[in-house]
This record gives structure tokens, C-alpha cells and sequence, in this order.
């Protein structure tokens, strides 16, 4: 048996074998040099992330401008972007560290997005902004906390004394016990004592309703919303972000069952004042001008006029609206069509000082 293994051909293949395997040491040895280079003055915990970030295939780069109010567009199509890899359950790595401007709009909806994956169990990490003020922002945001949180929850509780949070509450439910701390806290920053805001409470009940009853075609209350809050301690705000991933306002009311008073009405009503965009039609639902023709009542106040209604009176201020392919200014009165879709309805407002407020009188 030994004489065999000495023949020419056994010994060719092994001298064959072992150059082989001497390449395929030399190659580990440089991906090992090329790694301790990379690891190095690293914790593990950082080694560790580096490691779990090279399974995320998709690398996808937030805009350089995150801001969703002044970028709209630009910031739209980087979460339509996340929202294809979800549904086609693929792992995703955020990139954040180009982003030079963030709103805590776009922080709630990436925040909002990230849940989604995780309650599907696809992949999702990110990176941070480099910039000195974005990082702030997203880290006071306790985005990477939710992040790095590996349980499976789709709620996201208000911690009362916390200044800027991004959160659900009571899962999809409407709560109206929500807007008390909520209106607590906000009056002390903007106005150094507890003070009632009657409009910021109104606006909240008529989103979460909103969503609760509309945001879903099929199944009411199927849909979560999630509410951004932040402190401006220098300039005495208070600002807020409102956002669900429904159909949006403008889909919602196209899909109306025949029953529905807007079932047929939409298009009837959109000649009748003499109007044709989406862009027209969202002016004129938040200006009571829509409800007034379907309903045949002259008053205004119900639903989402509502809300306008809060900014006209100066119970709230610096109204904005981004539903389907419209972004709407309440202020300037300026609506615009966009060149791409945003699935759901994003509100934006402030609390300031020249807003209408009274004495505390609620009591706990």
C-alpha cells in the first residue's frame, strides 16, 4: 500500500493539494491583516456591528437634506426606496452618515418604517449622520434605541418628562387621555406654566380618528400612527409630526364604498366647484369648501376643516400637510402637486407663544 502512494501521480497530487491549501492560507491571512487593521482601536461591540452590517446587501443613502418639509420630494423617494426592499422581505442598512439637515418628520417616518421590518423580521440597521447637529438630533430622538432594541413591538409608549420622543400609544387606538402630559409639558416650554391649549388636543383627536376610521379601506383601526414631539427650549416651541402609512386622505376618499355619502360624490363635487387637481381638492377639504357641498350644511368644523380651523383661530401654528402627491401649507395657503407619492398622511404644526392659551384649570 505504501509502495502505491509513492508512484509519480499520487505524489503530483498531493504536492497539488498543499499548494492549494498554501493559497487559500496566504488569502485568509491577508483578509485577517486587512480586518485587524480595520477593527482596530475598536470595542468588540463595535467589531460586532461592523461584522452584523456586511449580511445587509442593500445599502440604501438617505438624502444629503433629510429635511421632509423642505426636501419633500428628494426625501420621498428614499422611503419609497425602503418600502420596496420591505416588500420584498429584503435586509436593508441605512446610510445615514451623509445627511447634513434632518426634521423630526423624516426621523418618525424612518422610525415608523424600521418597526415595520422588524414586526416582518427582515433586517434593518443603520449608520450615523456625521454632522454634529443631525447626530443630535436622531440620538435625542431615541431612534438608535428602538434600533437596538431586539424585541418584536408595535408600540411605542409616551415617557412623560421627556422632552423629544417619537412614539405610538394605546397601538392603534384613539386615545384621548394621550393629549393631557402631551399639552402639560408643552405649555411649560413654551409658556413657563402649565397652560391649556384647546387646539393642540383637538387636532390630536381628529388625527387619530382619522387614521382609526380612514386610513385603511378594508379594516378600520388597522392602521398605527405615530406622533413625533419636540422641544425648542431656546425659542420657546413646541412642534409636532402626525403621520400614518394608510391610502391617504385623497386615495381614502376615491375608494369609498357606494353606501358612503362620498361614495359617488368626489368627482360630482370636484365639477360642481370647479376644480380638477388633487391639489385644488385638498384646499378645499381642509378650507370646509367639500364638506359643505356633500353634506348641503353651511357650518364648517368637522373632520379634518377642522384642524384648519384650529390654525385660522391661532390655537396652533405653521400648519403643513403631505398626503399621496400633494404637499399643503396652511399658512400661505399654497398647495402643490408632487412628482411622487407618499403612501399615508404626514401633519405638521407648532405651539408658540402667540398661540391662544387660558389658566390650567384641569385637575388630576
Amino acid at each position: 500500500m505504501k509502495r502505491i502512494y509513492q508512484r509519480y501521480k499520487y505524489q503530483r497530487h498531493s504536492e497539488y493539494v498543499a499548494r492549494k491549501a498554501l493559497r487559500k492560507r496566504k488569502r485568509r491571512a491577508v483578509v485577517i491583516k486587512a480586518l485587524r487593521h480595520k477593527f482596530r482601536h475598536k470595542t468588540r461591540r463595535e467589531i460586532r456591528r461592523i461584522k452584523d452590517f456586511a449580511h445587509y446587501k442593500e445599502h440604501i443613502s438617505a438624502p444629503v437634506n433629510c429635511c421632509f418639509l423642505e426636501n419633500t420630494t428628494e426625501v420621498i423617494n428614499f422611503f419609497n426606496k425602503l418600502e420596496e426592499c420591505r416588500m420584498k422581505k429584503r435586509r436593508v442598512f441605512v446610510v445615514l452618515r451623509g445627511v447634513a439637515k434632518l426634521d423630526y418628520g423624516a426621523v418618525s417616518i424612518l422610525l415608523s418604517i424600521m418597526t415595520m421590518f422588524k414586526l416582518e423580521r427582515i433586517g434593518f440597521n443603520g449608520d450615523f449622520p456625521k454632522d454634529a447637529e443631525a447626530r443630535k438630533l436622531i440620538a435625542e430622538s431615541g431612534f438608535f434605541d428602538y434600533i437596538n432594541d431586539g424585541k418584536m413591538k408595535d408600540d411605542i409608549e409616551y415617557i412623560a418628562g421627556r422632552k423629544n420622543q417619537i412614539f405610538t400609544h394605546a397601538n392603534k387606538k384613539v386615545e384621548p387621555s394621550l393629549s393631557q402630559p402631551i399639552m402639560e409639558a408643552a405649555s411649560i416650554t413654551v409658556w413657563n406654566e402649565k397652560r391649556i391649549d384647546s387646539g393642540l388636543h383637538s387636532v390630536m383627536m381628529e388625527l387619530m380618528q382619522n387614521t382609526n376610521n380612514h386610513a385603511s379601506t378594508d379594516v378600520p383601526g388597522e392602521k398605527h400612527w405615530w406622533l413625533s414631539v419636540n422641544h425648542d427650549l431656546e425659542n420657546k416651541k413646541v412642534s409636532f409630526a402626525f403621520l400614518d402609512h394608510g391610502v391617504g386622505i385623497l386615495t381614502s376618499l376615491h375608494r369609498k364604498p357606494p353606501e358612503s355619502i362620498w361614495g359617488d360624490w368626489v368627482e360630482k363635487v370636484k365639477k360642481g366647484i370647479g376644480i380638477s387637481t388633487n391639489d385644488e381638492f385638498l384646499k378645499a377639504l381642509l378650507d370646509g369648501k367639500i364638506h359643505q357641498t356633500v353634506t348641503g350644511k353651511t357650518y364648517r368644523g368637522k373632520g379634518l376643516p377642522n384642524i384648519k380651523r384650529m390654525l385660522d383661530f391661532k390655537r396652533i401654528s405653521n400648519l403643513h400637510i403631505i398626503t399621496n402627491n400633494v404637499a399643503g401649507n396652511g399658512v400661505t395657503g399654497e398647495y402643490k402637486l408632487l412628482d411622487v407619492n407618499f403612501q399615508g398622511t404626514f401633519f405638521y404644526w407648532e405651539l408658540c407663544e402667540s398661540n391662544f392659551n387660558r389658566p390650567w384649570t384641569i385637575k388630576t
